[in-house]
């Protein structure tokens, strides 16, 4: 769905990226695990077109000028006008796409979002901004969802609740999904495929399974401390 080619990216003389090669298959769950600082949201950027590379390509399967008619997008930082209320962000979305084409109830009761709906989106949480985001990602039903730190700051009953949710949009729906991710159970629960990102290159890439048996690990938490330090942050 999505085929990335030599990509490099350098920030005043720096190269962050230094020529990345990843495919995003359609219908398939992939996850890009990197310590902080090594590029994943560079290249999620550059990706959705909000930043230019350095070099290299990308090939879309699907038209490349309607970018957003195709992908949903949650980003870790996502900003709201401090003026809004949630609902009335949500009814701002519905009047862009002409209305929710996802079962909006549903994402409203697993992402616990009713009890805040008037509230101003700058007296929420961090959890709750992050629980709002996902919903607007999921919004317009994209073919395919980009998820930064998807689950950072969630509970771990809503974590799971999200993760079951994706699990099922995957799997019985078909939908395309590229996750980053700090957290290695989670890549191992809802992931086909997983890049390692370390020093600007991909460094190693298969299934869980490929790299837990290539490694000889029990899991990939113990996979990342060996090859890319005590923690992934």
């Amino acid at each position: 769905m999505i085929h990335v080619e030599n990509l490099k990216k350098s920030y005043d003389g720096k190269e962050v990226l230094k020529g990345i090669n990843l495919s995003i298959e359609k219908g398939t769950c992939t996850a890009l695990v990197g310590r902080n600082g090594s590029g994943k949201s560079t290249l999620i950027d550059i990706i959705c077109q909000v930043k230019e590379a350095n070099g290299g390509t990308i090939r879309y399967d699907f038209e490349e000028n309607k970018i957003f008619d195709h992908i949903g997008v949650q980003t870790q930082d996502a900003q709201f006008d401090k003026r809004l209320k949630v609902k009335e962000i949500i009814n701002l979305w519905k009047s862009i796409y002409g209305g929710a084409k996802s079962d909006l109830d549903e994402l409203v009761e697993i992402l616990e979002l009713e009890p805040i709906m008037n509230n101003r989106s700058d007296r929420i949480s961090g959890g709750q901004r992050q629980k709002l985001s996902i919903l607007l990602s999921l919004f317009h039903d994209p073919q395919m969802l980009i998820f930064d730190e998807l689950t950072t700051g969630l509970d771990a009953t809503t974590r799971d609740d999200v993760q079951q949710y994706l699990k099922m949009l995957n799997k019985s729906r078909g939908k395309t999904i590229f996750i980053v991710s700090h957290y290695m159970d989670e890549v191992e629960a809802l992931c086909d495929k997983v890049y390692f990102l370390k020093d600007g290159v991909i460094f190693e890439n298969g299934t869980p399974d490929e790299i837990k048996e290539k490694y000889a690990c029990s899991s990939l938490q113990e996979f990342v401390k060996n090859c890319m330090g005590k923690v992934v942050a």
